[in-house]
C-alpha cells in the first residue's frame, strides 16, 4: 500500500512538471541585431559582477573546464536565428573600463568589449561556482553542483543590461526532493557530470533570452 501511495505521488509530481507552462523567450534581440558571445570567465572580485554576489571560499575553476563550457555552449546557440561574433580570451583581456564618475564597471567594460567587435549585444555568462562529481553516474559520493549567470546586455548607448538568467543547483537524490522528479527522468536517473548539470543553465538561458 506504501508502495502504491509512492508511486502516486511520484506520478502526480511528474504530471506537474509537465504541465507548467514555460517562459516566454526574449523579445530583446531581433533578427538583425548582431550578438557578441564572451567566453565563460569566473569573476574573481566584487567589481567583476553584475549582479550577485561571490561566495566565500570560491574556488578557482580551471582554464580547460572553461574551454569545455564554452565549446558546448557555441553548440547549444542557433546561427541560423542571430548573428552571433564569438569572442576569444584575447578579446577580453586588458584592464577594466570606467564609468563617467571614473569608476571601474562592469556593464561597461563589456559594453565596450561587444563595441569593440562590432556587435549591437552581447552575452556575457560567468561562472561563479562548479563542483565535481565524486563517484560514477550509478551513485555518487558527493553531487555535481553549478553556480552560473547569463547576461544580455545592449552595448548601444545608454548600455543597458536588458537580462539575467540565473542557474544555481546542486543535484539531489529523488527521495531527497520529489519536486525534482521532471529533472531525474531528464537524467535518465543517473548521477550527471558538472558539465552536464551547467548545460541545464545553458539550455535556460537560450529559451529565456531566445537564442
Amino acid at each position: 500500500m506504501k508502495l502504491r501511495h509512492l508511486f502516486l505521488a511520484v506520478l502526480c509530481f511528474a504530471l506537474l512538471s509537465g504541465c507548467q507552462k514555460a517562459e516566454e523567450p526574449s523579445r530583446f534581440i531581433m533578427p538583425d541585431v548582431v550578438v557578441a558571445v564572451s567566453p565563460f570567465t569566473q569573476p574573481a572580485q566584487t567589481s567583476d559582477l553584475l549582479s550577485g554576489f561571490i561566495p566565500e571560499g570560491q574556488k578557482e575553476i580551471s582554464a580547460k573546464k572553461l574551454a569545455e563550457l564554452d565549446t558546448l555552449f557555441h553548440s547549444k546557440l542557433h546561427s541560423g536565428k542571430h548573428k552571433f561574433v564569438f569572442l576569444s580570451q584575447a578579446d577580453i583581456d586588458g584592464p577594466m573600463a570606467k564609468d563617467e564618475r571614473g569608476r571601474r564597471n562592469a556593464l561597461v567594460t563589456w559594453a565596450e568589449r561587444a563595441r569593440r567587435a562590432g556587435a549591437d549585444m552581447i552575452v556575457v555568462p560567468h561562472i561563479i561556482m562548479l563542483q565535481e562529481r565524486v563517484g560514477g553516474e550509478a551513485g555518487a559520493v558527493s553531487a555535481a553542483a553549478v553556480n552560473e549567470d547569463f547576461y544580455l546586455i545592449d552595448a548601444r548607448k545608454p548600455y543597458t543590461l536588458l537580462q539575467r538568467t540565473h542557474f544555481s543547483e546542486e543535484q539531489q537524490a529523488l527521495a531527497s526532493d520529489l519536486t525534482k522528479i521532471g529533472a531525474f527522468f531528464r537524467r535518465g536517473g543517473k548521477w550527471i557530470s558538472d558539465i552536464e548539470l551547467a548545460a541545464e543553465g545553458m539550455d535556460k538561458a537560450v529559451e529565456e533570452m531566445g537564442l
